[in-house]
């Protein structure tokens, strides 16, 4: 097996990258975070000459091209669409995923987002502009997915498999198969009836991820390569393993074609050219290592150059004589239709009582309205009795979080900042602008009605003083260590103190009263006592309080979060009355009764927590919408469901 070395030539100077891609002549780099405005998608010449940016998108992943249009998948920060037909970017949608956006594949009028837990997004992008939802492929963990003849292949991570789905009718996907491979999943590609499934980490069968004496640490490095001639019954026909080779860094890799050169690029390993017929190693090479290490986490071809992408910067090989990457398929029209509504369980009744947009979120409700946030759809005011459509307010951004305090509406609108609008009845006057420079995206009011919190860009918050909506003024703010999960982090009410509340993946609890004086926000890390496990991870968690209490949902259970922010007890462990799936979601409290949405899902709990140590579950519904957090007004409970618009909850109480 010959091995031809081959050294980076040249970088571009503009910093960590996540991802790259060629398209007509130009080089497409995305950035995860650049400064305090978030990420950023930078246009180069093949010479790597900056010619164009755009900043704001936050933690960036990764970017594929198709029809003269960008798609970013931005993980909390939901989809970024471009138009790319001139040098410069022009935004046409930022769009809400229902959850961590991670991975994109592209097949003709539709997007596959690969979620962080919850597997695959379909979305429909006839009309980029308007990207509208379709389903979700329930498969776990999707790092990367491709699809070919109307099969998608996904590459999980968590278990170590490529899922195949067929997806031929989009609003029903329906999983054909799985593939166990040697390593976790990620990248993967197909030629012809031929699919290539890139491998990492740790090799299957490892007893401690943390024992590097385990025969099977960093040994997951590799290609694996299956005949899909029948989509539903693969046959491994050959693979490779690369050396071992394992740091807690970012991890991707990825498989694709440019000409008759398979690449594959390996975080820590480097990037790989390979036969793909016989698997030998044609090239390897690694970027110049730095500290922290230089992990590749993209690359892409042009001609005899590769472009790789690495958390220090964007480098080029020359004279490779590789060929281009293989496109997309942007030529294939599928026909999709929204899929009926449906709902099982018990416990309750659910049915839909508006549709007239895509609400994501609802308001408190004023003396005569219930406000809905419809994303590009704005503001949708409806009659709080008949539910009937009265007004919509059209908004600068897309209509995110809304919040309602007395006859004052606030409208966060991700880069458009927070519109904030004075209400009579269903009219709605623009009174003043929240614009920090950054993405905002949620926010919470405080009691007064005084202060503003807001997220600011993936990983900031922020209080502003709202006294004067003409002229509002940034008190204090602070970074997370983490992104905000996009749209799950902020409390839907404040403690009876005024202390507002979120909880954010790695921080823990996070709270600021600026009622009282406080001028900054307070962190309190959490730990379940009895697996001495972290609490707080993944996206679909929730956090709310009923103004004494303060609750927590996450994995298969509640925590009851202590008011002094000392500790935490846990309170419920559903596996114990063997209910599945897991109890989870984002929670809703009124008076004693809790209900959990879980979006990605649709899955909704009510349970009555009159006693919170032995909580009673009243109903469990699954359904085929997209659920956020109930709203309760005159003793009705309204649910957005996204496409299926707004829901009402009857429950069965006996």
């Amino acid at each position: 097996m010959e091995q031809k070395k081959q050294y980076l030539s040249e970088c571009a100077g503009i910093g960590p990258c996540t991802d790259v891609k060629s398209y007509k002549g130009r080089i497409y780099a995305i950035q995860r975070i650049c400064d305090e405005h978030g990420g950023k998608l930078v246009v180069l010449t093949p010479e790597l000459s900056v010619c164009a940016s755009y900043e704001g998108i936050g933690t960036a992943r990764q970017i594929e091209i198709v029809n003269d249009t960008a798609f970013i998948t931005a993980r909390e920060d939901g989809l970024w669409i471009f138009d790319v037909s001139n040098t410069e970017p022009k935004l046409l949608c930022h769009y809400q995923t229902v959850e961590y956006a991670t991975g994109i594949a592209l097949y003709g009028n539709l997007a596959f987002i690969s979620c962080r837990q919850y597997g695959v997004q379909i979305i429909d992008i006839s009309d980029p502009k308007e990207p509208k939802h379709i389903s979700i492929v329930r498969v776990g963990e999707v790092q990367s997915a491709t699809v070919s003849d109307n099969i998608l292949y996904c590459g999980v991570w968590g278990t170590k498999e490529v899922v195949i789905v067929d997806v031929s009718e989009p609003q029903y996907p329906r999983v054909l198969t799985k593939i166990p491979l040697q390593g976790r999943g990620d990248g993967v590609c197909v030629r012809g009836n031929i699919l290539y499934a890139a491998t990492g980490q740790h090799g299957r069968g490892i007893v401690n991820l943390h024992d590097k004496d385990d025969p099977a640490y960093g040994m997951g490095n590799g290609l694996e390569v299956f005949d899909v001639s029948d989509p539903s019954a693969p046959k491994r026909i050959n693979g490779i393993l690369f050396e071992k080779g394992y740091c807690m860094t970012i991890d991707m890799w990825e498989a694709a074609f440019y000409g008759d050169t398979l690449v594959v690029n390996d975080t820590i390993l480097g990037v790989y050219g390979l036969d793909p017929d016989t698997l030998d190693i044609k090239f390897r090479f690694l970027p110049p290592l730095a500290e922290p290490l230089n992990a590749v986490t993209g690359v892409t071809g042009v001609g005899k150059d590769l472009f790789v992408a690495t958390n220090v910067d964007l480098f080029a090989a020359r004279g490779l004589e590789i060929g281009d990457q293989e496109e997309n398929r942007g030529d294939i029209y599928i026909e999709t239709s929204k899929t009926p509504f449906a709902v099982s369980g018990e416990g309750a009744e659910l049915s839909v009582k508006y549709s007239g947009s895509f609400p994501v979120l609802c308001a408190v409700e004023t003396e005569r309205a219930i406000a809905l946030a419809c994303v590009e759809g704005g503001v949708h005011l409806l009659d709080k009795d008949t539910l009937e459509l009265r007004s919509v307010i059209k908004t600068k951004g897309l209509a995110q979080t809304i919040r309602i305090f007395g006859n004052r509406l606030y409208v966060a609108e991700g880069e458009d900042g927070v519109e904030i609008f004075d209400l009579d009845g269903f009219e709605a006057e623009l009174v003043g602008i929240i614009h920090d420079q950054k993405n905002i995206y949620q926010l919470s009011i405080s009691n007064s009605g005084r202060f503003l919190m807001c997220s600011l860009s993936g990983m900031g918050l922020g209080v502003f003083d709202v006294s004067d909506p003409k002229d509002p003024q940034k008190l204090y703010s602070t970074s997370t260590k983490i992104g905000l999960l996009y749209g799950n982090n902020f409390a839907l009410h404040n403690l009876s103190d005024g202390t507002m509340l979120l909880f954010c993946h790695v921080d823990g609890l996070i709270y600021t009263n600026p009622d009282k004086g406080d001028r900054e926000f307070h962190t309190v890390e959490y730990f379940n006592v009895a697996t001495n496990r972290f609490c707080g991870y993944c996206a679909g968690e929730g956090i709310d309080t009923d103004g004494e209490n303060i609750f927590y949902s996450y994995s298969d259970r509640y925590f009851l979060l202590d008011t002094d922010r000392q500790g935490v007890t846990d309170v419920m462990a559903m596996p114990q009355q063997k209910i599945a799936p897991k109890f989870r979601g984002l929670i809703s409290l009124n008076d004693n009764l809790m209900v959990t949405c879980v979006r990605p899902t649709g899955v909704i709990w009510a349970l009555d927590i009159s006693d919170v140590n032995a909580p009673c579950v009243l109903a469990r519904l699954e359904t085929t919408a997209s659920p956020e957090r109930a709203l309760f007004v005159g003793g009705r409970m309204f649910i957005p469901g996204g496409r299926d618009g707004l829901l009402e909850m009857k429950l069965d109480i006996k």
